[in-house]
């Protein structure tokens, strides 16, 4: 009789143990907010919450490429923009020069301010942003890694937008101001074709560089879009719905206390027992 006692005795107190620890646990789980406390509790999904970690911490990366990316880019347009207002108004006063009704004064004015854009133009070109990246680059434009086997780029090349050395924009523009300052006729017009051929190049240029933003654009989308996916998976393998727990959780509180009360009552009645 002691000893059947004193058995069940044991396994209850072994039921009431399990009991407190699956409250512990499901209060451990409300507040960390997770549910996969130790890749034991659920090893397919602990794997998957590492292989989501990975790609997370790989994405941010990338992301924050694509950001640096996106930022030179916006600033590279807006020096081309800079740009082509100055070489378009270049045209105009190219084009207002030929005139026969311009006098050599108009000229001489038109090829001064000629040359306050052809410096202008000069210092845009040789711009850079933070990090010392040039806007316009020195041959082949920086590839900017934004995944294991893709990489943009976010400037044009000097040349495709200025011309080559010898003959780019700002030397073509020179020559334009001593053209009218000669006044030559033969000269202005020649200058007039080689600043519009230079105008036409910068016009290709802009639309490519458009083309490049517009990519760029998309892949920040994309990396946006893939987050909240990579997000909400991981959030439904680990973390704690409040919602089902609590419950869960006032379930196996009330279940102990029960447990807990019964055991007192009936072991009370035992020793009484014991001592009848």
């Amino acid at each position: 009789m002691i000893i059947g006692s004193r058995h069940h005795l044991n396994a209850e107190i072994a039921r009431q143990t399990r009991l407190s620890q699956a409250v512990a646990r499901i209060q451990t789980e409300i507040s960390e907010g997770k549910k996969i406390l130790a890749p034991s509790d659920d090893p397919v999904g602990a794997a998957r919450v590492t292989q989501i970690g990975q790609a997370q911490a790989n994405e941010k990366a990338w992301a924050a490429n694509a950001d640096g990316a996106a930022a030179l880019a916006g600033r590279v347009e807006t020096a081309l923009t800079s740009i082509g207002t100055a070489v378009d108004r270049a045209v105009e006063l190219i084009t207002l020069a030929r005139s026969t009704t311009m006098s050599a004064e108009d000229r001489q004015n038109y090829a001064s301010e000629i040359a306050g854009l052809a410096t202008d133009i000069a210092e845009l070109s040789a711009q850079s942003d933070s990090r010392g990246q040039p806007f316009f680059a020195n041959g082949t434009p920086l590839s900017i890694p934004v995944g294991k086997t893709s990489a943009l780029q976010a400037n044009p090349s000097f040349e495709s937008v200025f011309g080559p050395a010898g003959s780019d924009l700002v030397s073509t523009l020179n020559a334009a101001v001593a053209a009218l300052q000669s006044g030559n006729d033969t000269a202005i017009a020649g200058s007039l074709t080689a600043v519009q051929g230079a105008q036409e190049r910068l016009t290709d240029a802009r639309g490519e560089h458009g083309s490049r933003a517009a990519l760029i654009d998309q892949v920040r989308e994309r990396f946006l879009v893939s987050g909240l996916a990579l997000k909400s998976e991981r959030s439904d393998i680990e973390d704690t719905d409040i919602t089902e727990a609590t419950p869960r959780m006032n379930a196996a509180i009330l279940t102990l206390e029960a447990a807990q009360a019964s055991f007192v009552r009936i072991n009370r009645q035992t020793l009484f027992d014991l001592l009848g």
